[in-house]
């Protein structure tokens, strides 16, 4: 076929309680048998996404952790990395050592994604860790310097979870001004009132993960549908981009259109009326 259909999931496939419905997946699972051509790209990493896609067993390469990794959900395994740069790394690393700010810094070993961290630095990041912490496609291992744990992998992301706004804006203020990296933070969308920090390499994006999936696929054109800033990319190399009503402005004003919430199985519904004009 020669559209990939690609949709984020927080926010736009899955529902209020981080799940994908019964609604989507069975409007979703018959279209996938006639060859719907479906893909995630999502913040997410494997912890939780092999088992949130359980209901649909999607084939296609998924792209996880906004484009730092292609990954084979249905054999759980690593297709490709796009990591940070050792001296950006480094330079993240002695703005945490200087402030004394924990984060969850995440590499790629052997195939094997690892989370390392030191001491957990709110409630809010001792939640978010707790639901992922078993999970056998993600290791979290307690360090007590970063470096020293990176050393001999490929560095993705770091991950700041923050109590609040206003401690997220000043991280991501004082990230930024490092070359190399591109940083999004936003409220946790589940409402426990904290804030996400991700720090990424610069350029590396889901559309950038995308444009790999699509030599993987033969696909020639995307329709995409997300909710985010980071969702934004991938619109502007969508032939169609639709941005659930549930979507920040951002992402809204950069699609093509707008279609049903979240909570409204927009994404599936959206789909069973349209998917086959895209044939």
């Amino acid at each position: 076929m020669s559209t990939l259909f690609v949709t984020d999931l927080d926010g736009t496939l899955l529902g209020a309680d981080a799940r994908i419905s019964q609604e989507s997946a069975a409007l979703l699972r018959p279209m996938l048998d006639e060859g719907l051509q479906l893909a995630v790209a999502t913040a997410r990493s494997p912890a939780t996404v092999v088992e949130l896609l359980r209901p649909l067993d999607l084939r296609t390469p998924a792209v996880l952790m906004t484009g730092t990794m292609i990954y084979d959900v249905a054999h759980t395994r690593c297709l490709a990395t796009t990591p940070l740069a050792r001296e950006t790394a480094a330079a993240v690393c002695a703005v945490l050592e200087r402030t004394g700010q924990e984060a969850l810094a995440y590499s790629v070993k052997g195939g094997h994604l690892y989370v390392y961290y030191k001491e957990f630095a709110c409630d809010f990041e001792r939640s978010f860790v707790s639901s992922r912490i078993h999970s056998p496609y993600k290791t979290f291992v307690q360090v007590e310097h970063y470096p020293e744990a990176l050393a001999g992998g490929d560095t993705l992301m770091f991950l700041l979870a923050l109590p609040g706004a206003e401690e997220a804006r000043a991280f991501y203020d004082i990230f930024s001004a490092i070359p190399g990296l591109i940083c999004y933070y936003y409220s946790d969308e589940y409402g426990s009132g904290g804030c996400l920090l991700e720090i990424y390499p610069e350029g590396c994006t889901k559309a950038s993960a995308l444009a790999r999936v699509m030599e993987m696929t033969g696909a020639r054109r995307i329709v995409s549908f997300g909710d985010n800033i980071n969702d934004v990319p991938m619109f502007r190399i969508s032939a169609e981009s639709c941005a659930v009503a549930n979507a920040v402005p951002e992402a809204r004003a950069a699609a093509t259109r707008v279609i049903g919430a979240n909570t409204e199985n927009g994404v599936a519904r959206w789909l069973a009326e349209h998917w086959r004009d895209w044939q």
